[in-house]
């Protein structure tokens, strides 16, 4: 068949009022409730309604592809209720009234037909088609009261199904052949590889059209051998999970028996009617929308309230290739190389009669999709592929920066915007104030909010916390718990209010990796998601895809998610390679997205890798990937057997794999000279880390970790990390970390980048820098005499580049307390159990209150759609 190209898309339902806010909907699965009218299209307003909804539609799509409306087919998947036969409407305004600006207009009910009449227009007349599904129906069922919330956001494929909301709106598609896409210099989201249907009506066909597990099978067959594609090479596949029992078992089981194979827990499971309810038009066309999206933005979207499959069915669930995605997360490139593959299984409706009209008759189509493989300046994914979103922009959080020289410019800026409430969205408020921003202003006050009462309540907060600020010398900074947040003393400006080059990113040890890490950071920030990929030949296993983000069936417990953290942190090798590869995405953010450099960088621990990867000191940071794979150091000499500690305590060997606790880290709240007096008598107990003047990191052989504690008596807690760094048999593996470490350099970077072997900078050379870590993990961290260093030189800025925020706090604790200077910041910017986007937002407040300069642009602006021509399409 024909390959067809994406060229286009839009939708709108329940709320979600343009392209970017449906695709946010389905990248978080949230459910969206009925918000349009419950009548339908009958009367002459109504229709005129739905046809200027199609209109303005198709004329989006043209406008993106610099296209003319009248050289575009439209195929209208429309609502059963108000069709006659296959292209005729009851009152047919509807499709005169397209017809009259489009090529043409037909009615159809299928989405497979409207493929198959799809592919015969843009072969017979080179033409663009819009398939458009629309509903304007909402009727809620009839058993569902007012005050009733709205069904969970899962599918019916799952035990605790109760049933979809309904839903009004529609959702569009722009197809073409991929000549004419590229004739047309037209941006392709996506291709459709190939589809197969089965045929809805009996009475044309003498052909078993029943839709049974086995039709539905044969029919995803004859789809993928069409499209020349495996079923291990689909990645994602969209469901219809239709709310009729029987139809969602037959199509379930269809495909557990169409997609076996050996390897479990391979596909993921999607669904558009989780996200938007159900209606059997419009879901047609809304399912394969989403499957477009998620292939294009490489993410695997979220089924956020699924639980667990239905009970009798749990064994044909297990042993299938699927899971469940509760949580949205990134889809990493392909090690081979080769692009992603989505399917969409579709239940489709039909009525092909007038006596059909009360009796609709089901029918089947499976589409495969595959990822367009962008080409630039001859390079296949080149780095500057960045597939924008409106993600950011279309999020209900603002960001509004209030700037001033002095008090009473900010009091005349909030008043300004309290006055602006009445009339304004307050997303237009924020872009106006950003596009305002002045970097010569002395003060920048930044409010965080999501409605217009929650900024006017933050405005009349910011008028009270300001005053203080100024007027109350024991007060240098006001904040909310929202996030909104103003300092009277910019950290990276002087004493004079000069901008000043104290900006430091420290990286955290390995230890604070967690299950969920930065899932949603290659979606907010699409930007660094090339950048990043290009670090590893197999970004997705660096960065421990499978085990941050792992797969099920069933919805984890908290208490199978704990453990999850637990076996993650056991392995010292796996966390090792997923804190490095954390730290070059949190870097990229900075550096690629906010325009961000370091002027001092450090590392805590392990860190100290993580930054010289992150900040491109070395050529092939990816080469680290197989070698931490591969060390015995890391595997099995400090880390699982721990056969250093064995050999320095004379402790028999065990085979590889046993588990056996000889050693025990523990935080605790005592200095290292009452440490040193408790254990001058035990010769496997060592200080590993000091954290703050009066805190410390404990470790050693259990038993005798747990009788200097009791000796210091003081409260200690066990922080289930078993590998033995930082302490005197680390030395036996000295040479071993110095080959493993010593890697071609690039050209010397800017950063000047501190090191706790030696507390100075360490030149960008390989021998320094291996040896640097190699000395690093062997002694004790002194993480206090590190952050004076820096301060020392000029560091006012400090940015923890990984998961939590015990730097930042411990930061604090050393400048704040110990040296009484509160003219420093520390800023988090990950935090678990808070979304990262969230996160973000307050670091930025926190960030531009301070004084520092960063580019803000994919906050305020951004979208999915690409025009016709842009630079996204240079050299394809």
């Amino acid at each position: 068949m024909t390959e067809l190209a994406v060229i286009g898309m839009d939708a709108k339902f329940s709320g979600q009022d343009n392209i970017d806010r449906v695709e946010r909907a389905f990248y978080l699965g949230a459910n969206v409730g009925n918000s349009i009218g419950t009548s339908g299209i009958g009367s002459a307003e109504e229709q005129q309604s739905a046809s200027a909804t199609v209109l303005t539609s198709v004329a989006l799509l043209a406008q993106t592809n610099q296209l003319n409306m009248a050289n575009i087919a439209v195929l209208l998947i429309a609502d059963v209720n108000y069709c006659v036969d296959v292209n005729k409407y009851a009152d047919e305004q509807l499709v005169q009234q397209v017809a009259q600006q489009c090529a043409s207009c037909v009615v159809m009910t299928d989405l497979g037909q409207a493929l198959k009449q799809a592919t015969d227009l843009v072969n017979n007349q080179d033409c663009a088609v819009a398939v458009v599904g629309i509903n304007k129906t909402a009727n809620q069922s009839s058993n569902k009261t007012d005050t009733e919330e709205a069904p969970a956001a899962t599918i019916s494929f799952d035990d605790t199904f109760s049933g979809y909301a309904s839903v009004a709106g529609f959702a569009s598609l722009l197809i073409s052949s991929t000549d004419f896409a590229s004739a047309n210099q037209c941006y392709v989201y996506a291709s459709i590889k190939g589809f197969a249907q089965l045929a809805v009506n009996s009475q044309l066909s003498s052909e078993n059209t029943e839709l049974n597990v086995a039709n539905i099978a044969n029919t995803v067959s004859l789809a993928l051998q069409q499209a020349q594609i495996t079923a291990q090479q689909v990645g994602l596949l969209e469901v219809t999970a239709d709310s009729k029992a029987a139809l969602a078992l037959s199509e379930s089981q269809g495909l557990m028996s169409a997609y076996s194979h050996t390897q479990t827990l391979h596909t993921a499971l999607s669904c558009a009617r989780s996200v938007t309810g159900e209606d059997g038009h419009f879901s047609q066309v809304a399912g394969l929308l989403k499957a477009v999206i998620s292939l294009h933005q490489r993410y695997i979207p979220a089924i956020k309230d699924w639980q667990q499959p239905i009970a009798t069915q749990m064994s044909q669930w297990q042993r299938s290739p699927f899971y469940m995605p509760v949580d949205a997360r990134p889809w990493f490139p392909n090690a081979d190389g080769s692009a992603h593959i989505a399917a969409y299984s579709c239940v489709t409706q039909s009525s092909l009669s007038e006596q059909a009209l009360s009796s609709s008759e089901h029918g089947y189509c499976h589409v495969i999709l595959q990822e367009n493989k962008v080409k630039i300046a001859g390079q296949v994914h080149p780095v500057s592929d960045v597939r924008s979103n409106g993600y950011f922009a279309s999020s209900a959080l603002a960001l509004v920066i209030v700037q001033g020289n002095d008090e009473a410019q900010l009091r005349n800026e909030l008043e300004t915007i309290a006055g602006q409430l009445v009339n304004s969205d307050i997303k237009q408020i924020a872009a106006d104030c950003y596009a305002r921003t002045d970097t010569d202003k002395v003060y920048s006050a930044v409010l965080i909010a999501e409605t217009t009462e929650e900024l006017s309540k933050e405005i009349t907060l910011a008028f009270a916390g300001i005053s203080s600020v100024f007027n109350d010398a024991n007060v240098s900074e006001w904040k909310t718990p929202k996030g909104s947040y103003f300092t009277g003393q910019p950290a990276n400006r002087d004493a004079d209010n000069n901008v000043q080059s104290g900006v430091a990113f420290l990286y955290p040890g390995i230890g604070a990796t967690y299950v969920g890490l930065g899932r949603d950071l290659f979606h907010l920030f699409p930007q660094i998601f090339q950048p990043v990929a290009a670090l590893a030949d197999d970004i997705g296993a660096s960065l421990k895809d499978t085990l941050l983000n792992p797969r099920s069936i069933t919805r984890h417990s908290f208490k199978q998610l704990k453990q999850l953290d637990l076996d993650l942190r056991g392995n010292l090798a796996n966390i090792a390679e997923a804190g490095v590869g954390f730290a070059c995405v949190f870097t990229k953010v900075f550096e690629e997205v906010f325009a961000v450099k370091a002027d001092f960088a450090a590392g805590y621990s392990m860190g100290e890798v993580s930054m010289y990867a992150a900040l491109g000191c070395w050529q092939q940071p990816g080469l680290m990937s197989a070698r931490l794979a591969q060390s015995n150091t890391f595997n099995h000499q400090l880390c699982g057997e721990l056969r250093t500690l064995r050999q320095h305590w004379g402790l028999p060997d065990v085979a590889n794999g046993t588990f056996e606790q000889i050693w025990e880290t523990y935080t605790i709240k005592a200095t290292i000279e009452q440490v040193e007096i408790a254990a001058a008598d035990e010769d496997r107990v060592y200080c590993t880390i000091i954290n703050t003047p009066d805190s410390l990191l404990l470790a050693g052989y259990p038993e005798a970790c747990q009788r200097v504690i009791k000796t210091l008596g003081k409260r200690a807690m066990a922080l289930n990390m078993a590998n033995a760094i930082h302490s005197a048999p680390a030395y036996a593996e000295y040479d071993h970390m110095v080959e493993l470490y010593h890697m071609d350099v690039t050209e010397r970077i800017n950063t000047k980048m501190y090191s706790s072997s030696c507390y100075l900078p360490i030149p960008q050379r390989s021998k320094a820098i291996s040896h640097s870590i190699a000395k690093c993990l062997c002694d004790v961290v002194d993480f206090p005499r590190l952050v004076n260093a820096l301060h020392d030189k000029g560091a006012r800025v400090f940015i923890e580049m990984g998961p939590g925020r015990s730097l930042c706090s411990w930061v604090d604790k050393i400048l704040t307390h110990e040296r009484d200077d509160s003219r420093h910041v520390s800023v988090p910017v990950n935090a678990k159990g808070t979304s990262d986007e969230l996160t973000y937002i307050r670091a930025i407040a926190k960030l531009v209150s301070h004084g520092v300069n960063l580019n803000l642009d994919s906050l305020f602006n951004g979208s999915i759609l690409v025009k016709a021509g842009s630079l996204a399409n240079a050299g394809r």
